[in-house]
């Protein structure tokens, strides 16, 4: 499958962004026109935040079967929203048409948003959403490692139970970190202690990077479950998760990861 048929076909991605706190990374659904990436969000988010004030970012969309290949998108990102009312007049038209095939690629996404309205905050509401463009400026394919032997490691355990116990055993993962000011975005394999192995080609910092891993069952957006751990990694590999974010549907929190008791036994779920 090239890039651009991917891109056509994939119907979600990784959105990877930074600010003086570090990558942070957000699983979305995107349309793209083959010259950027058209995402919805609401408002209120850290990304909305983050991006209007450092534009460069990086995306991962997955491939769409187990060995294919995926690919890293990087460019700038633009928000559309009240914020920039000269943005929305002279781009009004280009913006409702991507969201119109935005909405028609994620059908079955727009109808369990109708089935469980009653249950979705304000602030995702439509009235309070802006618009994400993602210029596609350069584009690498990659092949996501092997998963291999091993295990996956035990999730921190101030995630609630029933959120671990979605995520146990999953091993693929996405990961961001920074190299001199540049995001690294690439897929990933977790182990245990957090071992971190990226495909070839691919290399991590030491320092500060997340990685996320979700289950977005596309048709009930109140369904979906996964958590972003970010740290440090350290010079083997090993990620030292400080603070991690977790959401269940639209339920998130934000918390600090305790450190376990010198050793303590830690296993998964």
């Amino acid at each position: 499958m090239t890039p651009e048929e991917l891109l056509t076909t994939a119907p979600r991605c990784v959105l990877a962004f930074g600010n003086g706190a570090g990558p942070f990374l957000a699983p979305m659904a995107f349309w793209s026109d083959g010259g950027g990436l058209w995402m919805s969000t609401s408002a209120a988010t850290l990304k909305v935040r983050s991006l209007g004030r450092r534009a460069a970012c990086a995306v991962y969309v997955p491939p769409l079967r187990e060995g294919g290949l995926g690919l890293v998108v990087r460019g700038p990102a633009r928000v559309f929203g009240l914020g920039d009312p000269t943005g929305l007049l002279l781009h009004g038209p280009t913006i409702s048409a991507a969201m119109t095939a935005l909405a028609v690629k994620n059908a079955p996404t727009l109808w369990g948003y109708a089935q469980d309205a009653a249950r979705i905050p304000p602030r995702w509401l439509p009235r309070n959403r802006v618009v994400l463009r993602v210029a596609i400026d350069e584009t690498r394919p990659v092949r996501p490692p092997a998963v291999g032997q091993g295990i996956a490691p035990a999730l921190p355990s101030v995630v609630p139970p029933d959120v671990r116990r979605v995520l146990a055993g999953m091993r693929r993962v996405v990961v961001a970190g920074d190299v001199e000011g540049r995001l690294v975005l690439a897929p990933a394999v977790w182990g245990g202690g957090f071992a971190l192995a990226v495909p070839p080609g691919f290399r991590l910092p030491e320092g500060r990077v997340a990685v996320t891993v979700d289950v977005d069952p596309v048709h009930r957006p109140t369904s979906a479950v996964g958590l972003t751990l970010r740290g440090h990694l350290d010079s083997r590999g090993r990620l030292d998760g400080r603070r991690v974010t977790w959401w269940r549907g639209f339920d998130m929190q934000t918390l600090d990861v305790p450190v376990p008791p010198v050793g303590a036994v830690m296993l998964p779920d």
